[in-house]
């Protein structure tokens, strides 16, 4: 089914849009969000967001044969969306861990929502196998946790 979805007039000219497809059960298949604005102009309105706070924790870090595997949870606290979240994977000296895989990423978050994201990398990738975690998005300032 395909649908179009125009704007109606009680919403302000820079409004989100979440689209949520669910299976039978109600389990999330896919959640996408989307900026949906009037005019370009209205866009600037992005320049003004509110600052979100974003605590974040890194836990069960485990092995799976030559990978190692972890959870990381973040919940948006603050009266605002936290938009573009993301979760680079850092090493002691703050390096990223290359290849980083995530199960999701760059995450908007509505206030009061948590969300957790499964990260997975090659052990070789951070031999002290002591990670740490900074979540950081476009209006949150960044928190990092250690694993």
């Amino acid at each position: 089914m395909a649908f179009t979805s125009a704007p109606t007039g009680d919403l302000p000219d820079l409004h989100l849009l979440r689209l949520t497809l669910t299976d039978d059960r109600g389990q999330t298949l896919s959640r996408n969000t989307y900026w949906r604005c009037r005019t370009p102009e209205a866009l600037r309105a992005l320049n003004q967001v509110q600052q979100a706070k974003l605590p974040a924790s890194l836990t069960r870090v485990s092995r799976d044969g030559d990978r190692r595997t972890a959870t990381a949870t973040v919940h948006n606290r603050g009266s605002m969306v936290a938009a573009m979240v993301r979760l680079p994977l850092l090493q002691e000296d703050g390096a990223r861990v290359l290849p980083t895989l995530y199960d999701d990423n760059y995450l908007w978050l509505l206030p009061g929502e948590t969300h957790t994201v499964t990260l997975s990398w090659p052990a070789s990738a951070l031999p002290s196998g002591r990670p740490k975690l900074r979540a950081e998005g476009y209006n949150t300032p960044p928190v990092t946790v250690r694993g």
